[in-house]
């Protein structure tokens, strides 16, 4: 059923949810996690890295951090004022920067691929900043008939200037070309993908028109674009605006209706309580072993008027894993190995040994890769030894540091590892980790696996094997 709150704060906000947090019901324990989350990347500056521990705002992520504070703040969490200010005031001197031809854009005539600005604008369009005059600018740079992420650039000029009072745009604005998006996507200079731009435009049509009926053709073609696919296909910007878009046309559903009932082969369920986020007659429910029943039914008895939007989610271990291995772009190995460097034997491992793991990522590209993620999970009998705390002896002597991929940001935790960075043409880079046997029994070895970040098509993933770990009673047995 319709939500209280629109997703776009727990779309972009969460990496990883406590827990406990969940359990509580309370959506604003979840969004005060993430905002607490998001300031700890913001900078001196008064922008937002990339990734935390960096000390340099990027451009375009600042833009979208303010844009998700200031929805934040428009649906009532509280915000402080003081860090949206001075991240407002850093777009501000961007902005004028951009305007000035600074940077790598001296010396352009018109936009281009990955043009920060047009964003820009549009934020501080929104935080009530911004000069329509250099947006009007910008807006007569945009060559005619234009597509694919110059077709979204102009959109968020026409917004920008709608928010600054002018009304020029507004049939625009309001009637959006909604032809075929295709699947085109563009990793090297900016974030774009079709999809994106139809989720960004929904997200917008909101903010300007609210639920006016004209909105609903694009909001079907959003959710249509976010079917048919697994979501390891999609790329970041593709869910996080697409779920942004449609959780601001849901928040606009009916808001009088009958408590909803669930049945299943006719006797009705208990909801579950209580549910995240819901209003008065929202309901919530957990149905097990779902597709055993011959008939699963959701009844009104009443409405008043809107739309109702049933959310459905399932979740599960699939009988016959469909697991690709290889790669397109990319090409990745991991080998396991002694502390001298030599092979290990997988199936002669007793508790308390070390494992020390190489992986090997090779651009087979033939370009620059910018984004890449490197993921290796390893196996529930086996803990990582985190290098952060320096224990003395624990890295192997023939290890040589310098040899070792340059990464932007490194995630370690319990189950896995997460390298990201970017990789030049026909690079091959090494990581090199080490984990302790701590549980006897077999096991199965997640395979390795690497893509990019904004280019799901590049990607790369390892096979998969069992390892043995012997307790030491197994001589005994």
């Amino acid at each position: 059923m319709s939500s209280t709150r629109p997703l776009l704060v727990l779309g972009d906000l969460l990496p990883s949810l406590d827990p406990q947090l969940v359990a509580s019901g309370r959506i604003e324990d979840l969004v005060s996690h993430g905002l607490d989350h998001l300031f700890t990347l913001q900078t001196p500056e008064g922008g937002f890295a990339f990734w935390p521990g960096q000390t340099e705002p990027h451009l375009w992520g600042s833009a979208n951090a303010v844009q998700l504070l200031l929805d934040a703040q428009k649906y009532g969490f509280p915000v402080a004022q003081d860090r949206l200010d001075a991240a407002v005031s850093y777009l501000e001197q961007a902005a004028a920067s951009l305007a000035a031809g600074d940077g790598p854009r001296r010396g352009w005539t018109e936009l281009g691929a990955g043009d920060p600005e047009p964003y820009v604008q549009y934020v501080l369009a929104l935080a009530g900043k911004g000069d329509a005059a250099r947006v009007a600018q910008l807006i007569a740079r945009v060559p005619a008939d234009p597509a694919g992420e110059t077709a979204e650039q102009l959109y968020m000029l026409q917004a920008a200037l709608y928010l600054h009072g002018d009304r020029r745009w507004a049939a625009a604005l309001k009637n959006p070309n909604l032809s075929s998006p295709g699947d085109a996507r563009e990793e090297r200079r900016s974030f774009y993908s079709a999809r994106r731009r139809r989720g960004f435009m929904l997200s917008t049509f909101v903010d300007l028109f609210g639920h006016d009926p004209a909105g609903e053709p694009l909001a079907r073609l959003v959710a249509d674009g976010l079917r048919g696919h697994r979501d390891d296909w999609y790329t970041t910007q593709e869910l996080v605006w697409g779920l942004t878009g449609l959780g601001k046309w849901v928040h606009g559903g009916a808001e009088e209706f009958s408590p909803p009932e669930l049945l299943t082969d006719g006797r009705k369920r208990a909801p579950r309580s209580p549910a995240l986020g819901a209003k008065g007659g929202d309901r919530v429910w957990a149905l097990a072993r779902a597709g055993e029943y011959k008939s699963v039914d959701v009844r009104v008895a009443k409405k008043g008027a809107g739309r109702l939007y049933l959310v459905l989610t399932s979740e599960g271990v699939r009988r016959h894993p469909d697991v690709r291995e290889g790669g397109s772009g990319l090409s990745v190995t991991r080998r396991y190995l002694n502390r001298d460097g030599t092979p290990l034997d997988l199936h002669k491992l007793a508790l308390g040994d070390w494992v020390v793991v190489q992986v090997d990522l090779a651009n087979e590209s033939p370009e620059k890769l910018d984004n890449v993620a490197l993921v290796d999970r390893f196996p529930a009998g086996w803990e990582i030894e985190n290098a952060r705390l320096r224990r003395g002896g624990t890295a192997p002597g023939w290890l040589d540091a310098d040899s070792l991929w340059k990464t932007d940001y490194v995630d370690l935790r319990d189950d896995q590892v997460e390298w990201f960075g970017s990789l030049a043409r026909g690079a091959t880079v090494r990581v090199v980790y080490l984990l302790r046997a701590v549980t006897a029994g077999e096991f199965d070895d997640p395979p390795v696996e690497a893509t990019a970040m904004y280019d799901p098509s590049v990607w790369a993933r390892g096979g998969q094997r069992t390892i043995d770990v012997a307790g030491p009673w197994a001589p005994y047995l």
